[in-house]
């Protein structure tokens, strides 16, 4: 997680794991999040040594710790942080392809209000382009599927008509939903539910899933 706006990071880089996940014949991809709330993105991505010093870092991890490659799942950027994201793409597209290690991002289904995101952009520098497919429905928001099967076929076929090659996209997929309750008062809230304790609601409440093809 980037942890501060001169591109410092905090790790939970873990070799034991990497070990793991190599011994079943996995690769692993460090994920790097912008999720704190004491950082500015912009702050972070318009300035080149705050850019510098991130992608050192990231790249010095991933070596450090044999990872296979890197993934950027920055979200809620600002659109006067564009420019400097896709130049952060850039900078470290070439330290990954240096150290041969594959390079990912991830992007919320391709909406106007993201367009600033350049997906086109991205898929010029990084190995792979992911679709975040999920979240259509989410705390706070009306009842409504995790992933309808509409959402998630326009997110991919956004993305590649905004010019992402098709063997660079990959769409990735929620193993979770939500259950959604209304309260006496009409008021609704809900919560994520992993597939397992999805499927034991089913049970407890005598209902029977089925597959609609």
């Amino acid at each position: 997680s980037i942890t501060d706006n001169d591109g410092n990071i905090s790790s939970l880089a873990d070799s034991v794991y990497v070990e793991a996940a190599h011994g079943q014949g996995l690769e692993v991809w460090g994920l790097v999040d912008n999720f704190s709330t004491e950082i500015d993105t912009a702050a972070v991505l318009n300035n080149t040594a705050s850019r510098e010093r991130l992608a050192e870092q990231l790249v010095n991890a991933a070596l450090e710790y044999n990872l296979e490659g890197i993934n950027v799942d920055f979200e809620l950027i600002p659109e006067d942080a564009a420019d400097g994201y896709i130049q952060f793409l850039r900078e470290i597209s070439i330290r990954c392809r240096a150290n041969s290690l594959v390079l990912s991002v991830d992007n919320p289904v391709p909406m106007e209000f993201n367009a600033h995101y350049n997906l086109n952009a991205q898929g010029e520098v990084v190995d792979y382009v992911i679709i975040m497919g999920y979240d259509e429905h989410y705390v706070g928001s009306e009842p409504g599927s995790v992933a309808s099967i509409s959402f998630v076929t326009d997110g991919v076929t956004k993305a590649l008509e905004e010019g992402v090659p098709a063997e660079k996209t990959i769409l990735a997929v929620p193993f979770y939903t939500r259950l959604w309750r209304t309260d006496t008062s009409g008021n609704v809230t809900s919560e994520a539910y992993g597939m397992d304790a999805a499927q034991a609601v089913v049970n407890d409440n005598g209902a029977v899933a089925s597959w609609n093809e």
